[in-house]
């Protein structure tokens, strides 16, 4: 349990292929079984309550850490759609944030950016089943709600851009790397400004494609 809460850094796990492979089919199965049952109550409060234990037992950790600036702030677009799911009343903007949770939760299993800690820990824990949780929670409630409160392009490409605006102003007075827009994959040593345009651009048009495939899903079935 003591290393399962350490709070001393090391390097982050390697994941190995069996393993990796296991994370990708259960995305698929988990988005399948999403598109049986996204009206199935005990699924969908299964997956809401999982989530909320997720991030409580995170920030729990975080807070017995001295809650430090860089990485705990609820910022990152994945946890800041977490809560939007949790807490947000339907609407437009509680859509906006599901398509962000789907490509978010989809990314982060493809491509798992873990903290540096050894396996098994609470990050890193906490990642894999708050991802899945994502992912399911996006899906169900897109599934459910997405004919009722549709959004247009130009509201994912505004949002997306003051967003993630908002979140280069908090990475440089707090030394974060929130959105991975200060250590951006691929594009490390970039000038910021291509940073943030390459993420920005780079979620919008996943957006983009998750909301056409919504629209086709609705039109078929």
């Amino acid at each position: 349990m003591k290393d399962f809460l350490t709070t001393t850094q090391t390097h982050p796990p390697h994941i190995p292929l069996p393993y990796y492979l296991l994370m990708l089919l259960g995305m698929v199965l988990f988005s399948y079984l999403s598109w049986l049952w996204h009206n199935n109550n005990i699924w969908r409060w299964t997956f809401i309550t999982l989530q909320a234990i997720q991030l409580i037992s995170l920030y729990i950790w975080y807070i017995w850490q001295g809650f430090p600036l860089d990485g705990s702030l609820p910022l990152y677009h994945c946890r800041m759609t977490m809560l939007a799911l949790l807490l947000l009343k339907d609407s437009k903007v509680k859509t906006y944030f599901a398509l962000m949770g789907l490509v978010g939760g989809c990314c982060a299993i493809i491509y798992p950016v873990f903290d540096p800690y050894n396996f098994p820990h609470i990050s890193s824990i906490s990642f894999i089943i708050g991802h899945y949780a994502l992912l399911v929670n996006s899906l169900n409630y897109l599934l459910r709600t997405y004919k009722t409160h549709p959004i247009s392009k130009n509201m994912i490409v505004t949002l997306t851009l003051l967003l993630n605006l908002g979140l280069v102003v908090v990475n440089h007075f707090v030394s974060g790397n929130y959105g991975l827009l200060r250590h951006t994959p691929f594009i490390t040593d970039a000038w910021l400004p291509i940073k943030y345009l390459a993420v920005s651009v780079t979620l919008i048009i996943l957006m983009i494609i998750m909301k056409k495939g919504l629209e086709y899903f609705d039109e078929k079935y």
